[in-house]
């Protein structure tokens, strides 16, 4: 998952992540150090583990086994906002003023940086805190994951 050579199937990654990363001609993963593991590791368990597939798809994945009011769905979205706000800072790497882009993929599902500007800044405090936290738990996952060695899995 984290080293050269994997193929990912097509469109699973956003734009924003492919940008991070680096692909060979077959559309491989080349190059991958840590910072590029922190992306895929967050990209996976974060963005779509957690946000795409439950917070988005609520009834779809269990979260609610009724019609959510249209308060829930708004709570869900501003969570999701939150959430994949964190990981679009998370995944540069860190001490750079540069924040991934919203994936178009998912932007209906989210409110936009400038609908969010009075809550994040009011937030600063805690976004940051929590960034660096997301950021910690990515790497000691990288490095536990490198640490356990090559698996026999070619994929």
């Amino acid at each position: 998952m984290i080293k050269d050579g994997k193929e990912f199937p097509r469109g699973y990654l956003w734009q924003a992540e492919r940008d991070l990363l680096n692909f060979d001609e077959e559309d491989k993963t080349v190059n991958i150090g840590p910072e590029q593991a922190l992306v895929l590791i967050i990209g996976i368990f974060i963005s779509r583990g957690m946000v795409t597939t439950l917070l988005m798809k609520p009834l779809d994945y269990g979260l609610s086994t009724t019609t959510l009011s249209e308060t829930a769905e708004n709570n869900l979205k501003l969570l999701c906002t939150i959430m994949i706000y964190l990981v679009r800072f998370a995944s540069v790497p860190a001490k750079k003023t540069l924040i991934m882009s919203i994936p178009y993929k998912i932007s209906r599902y989210v409110y936009t940086d400038l609908e969010m500007k009075d809550l994040l800044t009011k937030m600063k405090k805690t976004i940051d805190y929590s960034e660096n936290l997301l950021r910690d738990w990515g790497e000691e996952f990288v490095q536990r994951l490198q640490a356990a060695g090559p698996t026999n899995n070619t994929n």
